[in-house]
């Protein structure tokens, strides 16, 4: 190889470099911190879940109380009680997610 091709070479191999490494480098900046309002709403997320667990926590109470209920009526109450608090759960969940989505 003569000089002016070795002189060319570190030249191409940064420009590969570059142009290999490029998307990699917008996706990071475009993925900058997250703005006050993206970090209430990812907050609001994580209420959301919290609400929706308790919901379920409190179901799932209820329902072993079912099981041990002494007649199937007081069991029939108790667990349609459970589905109630388990769909008020989901339901508070579900609109507080859409308030955060709207926020991101």
């Amino acid at each position: 190889m003569g000089r002016g091709a070795q002189q060319k070479e570190p030249y191409f191999m940064k420009k590969l470099i570059l142009l290999a490494t490029a998307p990699a480098l917008f996706a990071v900046t475009a993925c900058g911190p997250d703005s006050a309002v993206e970090e209430r709403g990812d907050a609001l997320e994580e209420r959301a879940d919290a609400v929706e667990d308790y919901g379920d926590d409190q179901a799932s109470a209820l329902e072993e109380m079912a099981d041990e209920a002494p007649t199937d009526a007081q069991e029939d109450a108790l667990n349609a009680r459970a589905e109630e608090i388990d769909d008020i759960g989901d339901d508070r969940a579900d609109a507080l997610n859409e308030v955060a989505d709207e926020m991101e």
